[in-house]
């Protein structure tokens, strides 16, 4: 097989890990078991995708590490699971240098494979550092969503030619399923942080509430103008409602009123 970047025949379904004649598929499937069970007692996607890249490097022959590398909005990139130290340096210099198979698989959505970084010619600066690290082999595979790319799962390998299109169609496995990890608990996240937003927003009503019935009770006067009154004082103070309603109540406990 030549070198180059290859067209993603990948997987879109767990189930795919019994791929007929691909490597420890009971095994794969007890990995991806038990980091769905790790979704669901709410740990972090960090726990789920060390799971993955551990499993990675053990699952494909002359791998020495694996790692995954995710990438934000704003393109920020960093690598958020690495099964050995060597993965987080061959990353840094990517990240670095702005060029590596990693990169290109994130930019393009498209697996890359290279079999030998002393005659891949594709990114020069990188692929001296890669020679430079000890590495002869690389393969990365995007982790899609739908239409987004969120990044990308590796696998670097020390011999030239340890790597091959069985291995790209493997990462494609652990990148599938590492995409479901990621968006699960984006979701759970998101949901999480829309929960603690209406939460915040019910607490401040009732503070409000609160500092409009002391002034009523404290001067006599009817729920209008209480809340006129704490509208005038946050005018004034600068401050917002429910802050000055925050300040009152607090007052109000100290002086016992």
């Amino acid at each position: 097989m030549g070198l180059g970047e290859m067209e993603g025949g990948g997987v879109g379904a767990i189930g795919a890990v019994m791929v007929v004649g691909l490597p420890l598929a009971d095994e794969l499937a007890a990995v991806f078991a038990r980091a769905n069970e790790l979704l669901l007692t709410e740990e972090t996607v960090s726990r789920a995708l060390e799971l993955i890249t551990a499993a990675a490097q053990a699952a494909i022959p002359g791998a020495v590490g694996a790692g995954v590398t995710l990438v934000d909005a704003a393109g920020r990139k960093r690598t958020a699971a690495a099964s050995d130290p060597l993965v987080e340096a061959a990353d840094n210099s990517q990240y670095i240098l702005e060029e590596g198979p990693c990169l290109q698989a994130w930019a393009t959505g498209k697996p890359v494979l290279v079999e030998d970084v002393r005659t891949d010619n594709r990114w020069p600066e990188w692929l001296e550092d890669a020679g430079k690290l000890g590495l002869g082999s690389a393969v990365s595979a995007p982790l899609l969503a739908g239409d987004s790319v969120l990044g990308a799962v590796k696998v670097y390998a020390r011999e030239a030619g340890t790597f091959n299109a069985s291995t790209v169609e493997l990462m494609e496995l652990f990148a599938a399923q590492a995409s479901i990890f990621i968006i699960n608990v984006q979701a759970r996240e998101s949901a999480q942080t829309l929960s603690e937003m209406l939460q915040d927003a019910l607490a401040g009503r009732e503070m409000i509430a609160a500092a409009r019935g002391v002034l009523m009770a404290r001067y006599g006067i009817d729920e209008a103008s209480a809340m006129q009154q704490l509208l005038t004082e946050s005018r004034r103070d600068r401050k917002p409602l429910r802050e000055i309603s925050a300040e009152l109540l607090s007052s109000t406990r100290i002086a016992g009123i």
